[in-house]
């Protein structure tokens, strides 16, 4: 039986996808009789209702055509509110009205960064900027200085900040297109996130008791932990993207709403235009002195102190926030390369760095470098330093996944030549104690670290010629905490001397340098702090070998044999099987 050709006019047609299509068509007409005239306002309200529709092409639909339809109204300042307006003035009522569907479309498009679409979240987010962008050009053709619209940016920084569906599309468009590029919208979103954390944590710090009460912070209680967990999480992942900060003011050139200053002229700074809350006129009159010209008061935008003021003032209320383990450790990672460099007083982080140095285990390990930072290069009295690293190491130090960055650390630390004897002995006998007990990968660490601190620290030498030969006879105290107690210049390196005999080949052939004369050059340990027992076999297969390796001719009955006993009458039966290990027979 022939079977029937399908006719193309009988495909079906999903209802949805007919209503979908139908809806964008009338989003489009709509956008278009708006544009065609004034009568048709009230089409502005129905779209506004498309925003809340159900289907993501139309909500898209929806969103660009209100863009388009109040972005000219911005520009001509059809959307400024009338000053006192009488009651019967129909243009004033009609701006009013327009001004209410305005801000509904605004709050509309931040509750679209928190849909679970990436598609939607985007180019909500460029829509939002946009219409900063254009909203901050009309303040400033109003006023006749420059001004940022940072109410409307207040409310898209705290989207973001409390967004529950922050995806990887929305964080990279913000972060690497706008956040980390345009100096203005980085300055801004610290400021205007310092704020949020603060009231999300309950602040209320006044700055002067004797302001007035209009001036004075407003008491708001703390957020449930669950709404700190999420603030925390987004904040970090824009903090973190943050991979450079200006250091000179001649690096401030990039500027979303435009330059404060194009010509350079250093034009008075008001201080009224630009949009900061009363409470922070002293702080910005204190901020926006220029050197140069001492009478004039430059734009808070063009003046570097500012940027690192509200950077570190977001890092500040950043910290204070209930730290996850996985966030505490990686802002550990990144506090000496992209938070200390940029802040006006790295001392700020003293407390945070001390206690995260004292806490032991892994967070002990990545406090080290932003420590040392501090009392290298701002003058941090830390007298307890030395003893604090001598106790980081233990057992658990050497299988920890920060070993190589720790290790790397040490031979900074212990570098200087001014170190006392005694000091730098303790570490190295402390070293070759660990490579006992720990794995091939961290001994390989372990005996380079230990000879360039002997060739550096010549004293230490002695360790080398030491009477002791075994734990029973040595004079160190490996129990004690301190290092300048702990009698290592009395004792010696018999543990290298053990570790020569290490089943590892690396490791055994590195040891017995010791038995050489001091004349290699100090080794790089850098080639040394990437060696896992993957690398080890993988070197190991990989050699090429002279000739094939000797095997057994007679394979073996077991894993555990019997010896053979020879009589004078017979001989026991070669690799017999010890009695009670059958199940281990071949």
């Amino acid at each position: 039986m022939a079977v029937a050709k399908r006719n193309r006019s009988e495909t079906k047609v999903d209802p949805s996808a007919k209503s979908v299509k139908d809806a964008v068509d009338q989003i489009r007409l709509l956008e278009r009789q708006v544009a065609e005239s004034k009568t048709h306002l009230n089409n502005i309200v129905t779209l506004i209702q498309y925003c809340e529709n159900d289907s993501p092409k139309v909500i898209h639909a929806a969103m660009h055509a209100l863009f388009r339809v109040f972005s000219p109204m911005l520009s001509k300042g059809d959307l400024q509110k009338p000053k006192k307006a009488a009651a019967e003035d129909k243009k004033a009522t009609v701006t009013l009205w327009l001004r209410e569907n305005y801000v509904k479309y605004l709050n509309r498009m931040c509750t679209i960064l928190d849909l679970p679409e990436a598609g939607l979240q985007v180019p909500a987010l460029k829509i939002l900027l946009d219409i900063v962008k254009l909203e901050s050009a009309h303040l400033t053709s109003l006023s006749g200085s420059h001004h940022f619209a940072n109410d409307l940016y207040l409310n898209v920084v705290d989207a973001l900040l409390n967004c529950k569906n922050m995806s990887t599309p929305l964080l990279d468009e913000f972060t690497q297109k706008y956040f980390g590029f345009y100096d203005d919208l980085r300055f801004y979103f610290l400021k205007n996130a310092t704020q949020i954390i603060n009231n999300a944590l309950g602040s209320k710090a006044q700055k002067d008791a004797k302001a007035p009460q209009s001036k004075k912070q407003k008491t708001t209680a703390q957020a449930p932990p669950a709404k700190l967990a999420l603030i925390l999480e987004n904040a970090f992942a824009i903090m973190e993207s943050l991979k450079s900060m200006p250091t000179e003011a001649k690096e401030l050139d990039e500027f979303w709403t435009g330059n404060p200053d194009p010509n350079g002229e250093k034009k008075e700074y008001t201080g009224d235009s630009f949009g900061f809350s009363e409470d922070e006129d002293d702080a910005v009159e204190d901020l926006t002195k220029d050197t140069s010209a001492a009478h004039i008061k430059r734009h808070p935008l063009l003046t570097l102190f500012n940027h690192k003021r509200v950077f570190s003032d977001c890092w500040t209320a950043l910290l204070r926030l209930p730290f996850t383990t996985v966030i505490y450790k990686k802002t550990l990672l990144i506090v000496h390369k992209r938070i200390i460099p940029h802040l006006p007083q790295p001392t700020v982080l003293m407390d945070f760095l001390t206690d995260s140095y004292n806490a032991g285990g892994a967070i002990s390990l990545l406090a080290l470098k932003g420590l040392f930072v501090l009392i290298t290069e701002h003058n941090l009295d830390y007298p307890d330093f030395f003893q604090k690293l001598y106790m980081l190491f233990d057992r658990n130090l050497m299988h920890v996944k920060y070993r190589a960055r720790f290790f790397s650390q040490v031979d900074i630390f212990l570098s200087s030549p001014l170190l006392p004897a005694q000091l730098v002995a303790a570490f190295i006998k402390r070293m070759a104690r660990l490579g006992l007990s720990s794995p091939p990968a961290s001994i390989v660490i372990i005996i380079p670290l230990i000879y360039n601190l002997l060739k550096r620290h010549p004293t230490c030498m002695q360790l080398i010629h030491g009477k002791a030969d075994s734990e029973k006879n040595d004079l160190y105290d490996h129990l004690q905490d301190d290092p300048m107690k702990s009698n290592a210049l009395q004792s010696s390196l018999w543990e290298l001397q053990t570790l020569q005999n290490h089943f590892a080949p690396n490791v055994s052939t590195l040891a017995k340098i010791f038995n050489e004369q001091f004349t290699k050059p100090s080794y790089n340990l850098e080639d040394f702090l990437d060696h896992t027992y993957a690398t080890m076999f993988q070197n190991e297969i990989s050699k090429k070998r002279k000739g094939e390796a000797a095997v057994a001719v007679d394979a073996p009955k077991g894993l555990f044999v019997a010896t053979v006993e020879e009589t004078a009458d017979e001989t026991v039966e070669q690799d017999a099987v010890v009695p009670g290990w059958e199940s281990w027979s071949f």
